[in-house]
């Protein structure tokens, strides 16, 4: 593997580290990316993100604006651009995240703050570029247009996504489709450029300064969106946890949805702030 100790035999990007290098979980980017979204913008408590945002990490400019993102992921690593033919397994699945507005010297930019993924590759990708990735379990609405019993057009029709995870119900969200709207027309939270805290923990001792502790900007290129963006109405609810935080991010306002489908390649990111 480049990057590693010429005495090093073994290979791979990541866990498990083989001879061959072909076990890893997860192959070495640029990653490719395509997604379908039903994302639900809310409003919440701006002092419970503030409390989210170490420093030097600040409110956006919209304080307490959020969204949720139910979405469903196609992906690749240009290192094996065959694996939909070798394992398609391996190259799709479902996400439920929490997004909010932050600020980087005044630099508006979102953080996802938690986000419940239900495959074991997309979540270590997910650690390795600073998502907090949990394993869970993520249902979308999906109509096929010519089934007789299901909505026959966009208009009108409505979707829901749910999340949970470790046999709780975490959170649900609904759309109602309205109409279409321009790539423009999107809440500019939900293309600003994604800020990320990677961290790994010490070895040695758990009271020890993190081996990594980072403030990083993830990088995106060739990015696209589908020609039919859907806005609508939406509902949104968090159930309370023993186990998780989230609840505290719980919506005050709702103020849209919307469904779209978007690509972009990952070429990497770049570190902005360290920690330690």
């Amino acid at each position: 593997m480049i990057g590693m100790h010429p005495d090093f035999k073994l290979k791979g990007f990541s866990y498990p580290l083989t001879p061959k290098g072909i076990s890893s979980v997860i192959q070495s980017f640029p990653w490719h990316y395509g997604t379908e979204y039903l994302n639900i913008l809310f409003r919440t408590d701006p002092d419970v993100v503030k409390s989210f945002l170490p420093e030097p990490l600040e409110l956006g400019p919209d304080p307490g604006l959020g969204y949720v993102a139910f979405s469903k992921w196609w992906s690749i690593s240009d290192e094996n651009k065959d694996m939909p033919l070798i394992n398609p397994e391996r190259t799709q699945y479902k996400e439920a995240a929490i997004w909010v507005g932050c600020s980087f010297r005044g630099n508006p930019g979102q953080i996802c703050l938690f986000v419940w993924v239900d495959n074991d590759f997309t979540m270590a990708r997910g650690w390795f570029m600073g998502f907090p990735k949990k394993l869970g379990q993520v249902y979308i609405t999906d109509y096929h247009f010519l089934n007789p019993g299901m909505p026959q057009k966009m208009e009108g029709a409505t979707f829901k996504g749910i999340a949970s995870a470790h046999g709780e119900k975490l959170m649900e969200g609904t759309m109602t489709v309205e109409r279409k709207i321009k790539q423009s027309d999107l809440p500019p939270i939900m293309t600003a450029p994604p800020y990320h805290i990677r961290h790994f923990p010490n070895i040695e001792s758990p009271t020890a300064p993190p081996s990594v502790l980072e403030l990083v900007r993830l990088g995106a290129e060739n990015k696209k969106v589908g020609e039919e963006i859907w806005e609508g109405s939406g509902t949104l609810k968090f159930y309370e946890s023993e186990i998780e935080e989230h609840f505290a991010l719980r919506p005050k306002e709702i103020l849209g949805a919307y469904r779209f489908s978007s690509g972009y390649t990952f070429p990497g990111g770049e570190i902005v702030y360290s920690w330690v």
